[in-house]
């Protein structure tokens, strides 16, 4: 054993660079697997980490033949079913704000702060299990409550006086106006990162539309008694009548029901406010871990059986001397053990660094040795047995010789062994191969998507996140004056939401000849179109004078909505959500606030809504052009923090608010493709030792063929040639993998790019040319040089 060891030792220090190199890809296969591994468990344990998880439950509407879309519902049924259905024990409205909201603590200092407070019953503890550290949600009947999150108690109120401390409101909050501040009287444990309550601050609600059944503006969780079904419940719902009583779409094609909350996650498709995500996209970080560290092993198989012929005479001396074939491959697998495992707690160190310098926010949650050890344990068991499998065979075929054959002289590499590691390395290829050309069409898509035509001017626009005040009153007249008198200032327009952060915005429909038509609803001033850069394309624009409320909205579309209905501009159309009549002045070129993963809804733009109360916080300033952004960016900042005094200042360029709603996807793209660059650079660095080895056991025939007039770019060729071919087969055999997998994900977009051939041969280029450059420069020194030495070699 101590002789094996010493040898082990000696040809790994010979072998220096090879050595290393391998033991780095393995520690670094182990630190993506790590990562994937915490990442596939945030996913994995969404939703799980209620006390009674299993028993809570949301309400939903949809058609008569089912939706996985989550609906927004009216208030009325909610509360009915509450009361009707027995299987419930307790329910909850859960109602967001729809807009920031300021705060502040002290009032005679006051200092800002936005928040998204979600309105909520007394019962909502008792339905998803809070724990509270200090105070209870005993008060939250009083419509001047609020429980918070115990770190945002201590971001709030560092010297820990939160409970009994009041949130003073800037504005009254639409679900209770009549509350103008708010005492904290419960600070609860924070809920995991994978929730979908992962909120700091729940008020109570208010009686706002308490039996109403018609407008949609919240959403509903229940929490089933024990040993009712969720099949049970929606019977009971059914029984109830609710369906017909509802004002939300055509009698009959809508029906309420119930799913289990951990359905949310991964079985229904929300476009804001709750998190979703993908079982594909698990399954996908699952196999490109396990290919990673199937990549490494195959690494340490090929390093190990590389090393047989410089260890076969010191092992079969061993059996010589009375060593069985069990002892000596027990040793050798224990070798292949303890390198994994050093490995593995390096890939710790290197997960550890990453962590400490933030550098994984791109993973898509906050990933930690201590919160996830379960995985890093996991991942340790998997290291063990990646070592136990990867130093079998070399262990079995370095002591498959007899004795007399190996200590008679030197032993090369056989065909058989030579085979086996093309097939190895070539599985490696394919696996690159086809991450990289995903990784690829991913990138192109997303770069489709955030140069997609979106139908304004969007380069000289900055958008100004302003206080909710109406954009009428002095404040606002000051900011508005003292803006336009910088000259790199063009203009500046207000409207209700930050369009393009959401993936949908207040949808309402009017009737035309008997016909509804559905809509995205946009409250504006009248030159928003004017500054966004739309086009005019028939009727006209608006005048100042339609701001003025009326009996009458004024009204201008995007021309999908002509292209549906046939209506002409200058019309008057039945907008009877609000019992009032909208004249259709015009309509403007199709606009794209969304993302182009949803289908596209017609906007209708108004200035004189009747329920805005000229409330506009967004700010939509044109900066002249050939301006200096960074300087016209300082003067809004300036101006804001004059005139609004307290208020924190927020002003973002419009490609940086558009960008938002494909973070998912460009995370998506990150880690693809640093997981996919890993794979293939371990792939290489398996190349890379292979060369080392097949230099050293051929550098007589080098020095043969060089005396026989062999030039330095004919012995690089002779290296070089079936590395490449095997990439160029592999890829062969990747791409129809890779095209499958593509195109299974370019199907979530309504618009996307074609698959085109140029990236898989640009593909097979890349990973042919890094292998070429490698093998050169690594057999550089052996082509050139002296042919005595290399004959002497042997």
């Amino acid at each position: 054993m101590k002789t094996i060891l010493r040898n082990l030792f000696y040809t790994l220090k010979r072998f220096r660079t090879a050595s290393v190199l391998n033991l780095l890809g393995l520690s670094a296969a182990f630190a993506a697997f790590v990562l994937l591994m915490m990442k596939v468990s945030y996913e994995r344990n969404f939703d799980t980490c209620y006390p009674h998880a299993d028993r809570l439950v949301m309400l939903n509407l949809s058609e008569a033949k089912g939706s996985n879309h989550v609906s927004i519902l009216p208030r009325g049924p909610i509360d009915y079913l509450i009361q009707q259905v027995p299987g419930i024990e307790y329910g909850t409205i859960y109602s967001p704000a729809w807009s920031k909201q300021a705060f502040y603590t002290d009032p005679k200092n006051p200092q800002y702060f936005y928040e998204e407070p979600w309105a909520v019953y007394p019962d909502f503890g008792k339905i998803i299990g809070l724990k509270f550290v200090e105070g209870s949600d005993q008060e939250m009947n009083q419509p001047e409550s609020v429980i918070i999150s115990e770190s945002y108690a201590r971001k709030l109120f560092p010297k820990g006086n939160a409970l009994g401390s009041y949130l003073y409101a800037d504005t009254p909050d639409w679900r209770s106006p009549e509350a103008t501040k708010f005492r904290i009287c419960g600070i609860f444990e924070d809920l995991p990162e994978n929730c979908q309550f992962k909120n700091d601050l729940f008020v109570p609600m208010g009686k706002l539309q308490e039996n109403d059944w018609g407008s949609q503006n919240f959403y509903a969780f229940f929490l089933l008694k024990p040993g009712v079904s969720v099949e049970e419940v929606n019977q009971q719902i059914t029984a109830t009548g609710v369906d017909a009583r509802l004002f939300t779409g055509e009698p009959g094609t809508q029906k309420l029901y119930v799913f289990p909350i951990q359905k949310l996650y991964y079985d229904m498709y929300s476009p804001y406010y709750f998190k979703t995500g993908s079982r594909n996209t698990m399954t996908l970080l699952v196999s490109i871990g396990f290919l990673i560290i199937l990549i490494a092993c195959i690494n340490l198989i090929n390093f190990s059986t590389a090393l047989a012929p410089m260890r076969m005479r010191s092992i079969n001396t061993q059996k010589v001397l009375g060593s069985t074939n069990g002892e000596l491959r027990r040793a050798l697998t224990l070798e292949s053990v303890v390198i994994v495992l050093v490995s593995w707690l390096l890939s710790l160190c290197i997960v550890a660094a990453l962590i400490h310098l933030n550098v994984l926010s791109f993973m898509g949650f906050t990933p930690s040795l201590l919160v996830y050890w379960k995985y890093v344990v996991y991942t340790g068991l998997i290291a063990l047995l990646t070592g136990i499998v990867a130093g079998l065979y070399p262990a079995w075929y370095m002591t498959s010789f007899p004795p007399a054959l190996v200590l008679k002289g030197n032993y090369a590499l056989s065909g058989k062994g030579q085979r086996l590691r093309t097939i190895l390395i070539g599985f490696q290829y394919i696996v690159s191969f086809a991450l990289i050309t995903t990784a690829a069409f991913i990138f192109l898509q997303n770069r489709f998507m955030r140069n997609h035509d979106l139908g304004i001017d969007k380069d000289q626009i900055l958008v100004a996140s302003l206080p909710q005040q109406p954009f009428h009153s002095s404040p606002y007249r000051k900011f508005d004056s003292q803006l336009k008198s910088f000259a790199e200032i063009d203009d500046i327009a207000y409207a209700k939401w930050e369009l393009g952060a959401s993936e949908g915005y207040t949808q309402y429909a009017f009737t035309y000849k008997g016909t509804q038509y559905g809509h995205q609803y946009i409250d504006v001033t009248p030159n928003f179109c004017r500054v966004m850069g739309m086009h005019i394309l028939s009727g006209s624009d608006f005048l100042p004078s339609d701001s003025i409320y009326t009996s009458q909205l004024n009204f201008i579309a995007t021309q999908d909505l002509q292209q549906e209905s046939g209506i002409p501009a200058g019309e008057t159309l039945d907008f009877f959500p609000w019992g009032m009549k909208a004249l259709l002045k015009g309509y403007v070129n199709n606009v794209q606030f969304t993302s182009l993963k949803m289908n596209p809804v017609p906007y209708v733009f108004c200035p004189n809504g009747a329920y805005s109360n000229q409330v506009l916080p967004f700010a939509y300033i044109r900066v002249k052009a050939g301006s200096d952004m960074d300087t016209a960016l300082k003067h809004i900042r300036e101006t804001i923090s004059d005139c609004f005094t307290g208020y924190p200042t927020e002003v973002k360029f419009y490609d940086q608010i558009y960008g938002q709603l494909y973070q998912k996807e460009t995370d998506q793209q990150k880690i693809i493709t640093w997981f996919s660059l890993l794979a293939i650079l371990i792939s290489l660095v398996g190349v890379f030792g292979l060369i080392i080895f097949e230099a050293e056991h051929r550098q007589k025939e080098i020095g043969v063929r060089k005396v026989y007039g062999a030039s330095i770019r004919q012995i690089l060729w002779m290296f070089g040639r079936s590395y490449l071919i095997l990439s160029v087969v592999c890829s062969l055999i990747a791409s129809p993998i890779a095209w499958y997998a593509v195109s299974e994900w370019l199907k979530q977009f309504n618009e996307r790019i074609a698959i085109s051939p140029w990236v898989f041969l640009g593909t097979c280029l890349l990973i042919s040319a890094i292998t070429l450059v490698t093998i050169t420069i690594q057999n550089y020194r052996t082509a050139t040089s002296n042919p005595v030495d290399c004959l002497k070699s042997e």
